[in-house]
């Protein structure tokens, strides 16, 4: 599922639970951070041919330090056996846009995440290609969402 199928979801969750939306003024642009506070975070990677998906639901406490750390706001890259960074973070407007880069002994990934921030949400993807040693690319995008819960104890 791709981010922008996100924001929809979200809007008629919101509608349908009686919740009023308030939507931005057109000259408006959405914040440039997130709140402090515990979040939950949605993570759904699924390859490009559709036949292996996995959704991840976490917490996480996000520190008032934190909120200005970019390393810290964008979803770390994991995944088995691999070493992973996200590099080259950098702001364009209200979203966050990085590098991915991980390797193993007999494989690479590599690829590009952008993430839109909202203060109290944020929805974002990444593109990633694994390369294993004598075998052919394969794509995988990641779709992820958070939401602002309330502070942290």
């Amino acid at each position: 599922m791709k981010a922008s199928m996100f924001a929809p979801a979200l809007l008629a969750s919101a509608l349908a639970s009686g919740a009023s939306v308030a939507q931005p003024a057109a000259t408006q642009a959405p914040a440039a951070t997130i709140k402090p506070g515990l979040w939950e975070t949605t993570t759904v990677v699924e390859n490009a041919a559709g036949n292996s998906r996995r959704s991840v639901v976490g917490r996480t406490c996000v520190g008032a330090a934190d909120v200005s750390n970019l390393a810290r706001i964008v979803p770390a890259q994991r995944d088995f056996g691999m070493q992973c960074e996200n590099h080259d973070l950098k702001r364009e407007g209200a979203s966050i846009v990085w590098a991915i880069s991980c390797k193993s002994s007999d494989a690479t990934q590599t690829g590009k995440g952008k993430m839109s921030l909202f203060g109290d949400s944020y929805l974002g993807t990444a593109e990633v290609e694994l390369r294993k040693q004598g075998g052919k690319p394969v794509k995988f995008t990641q779709s992820f969402s958070g939401k602002w819960l309330q502070a942290c104890s």
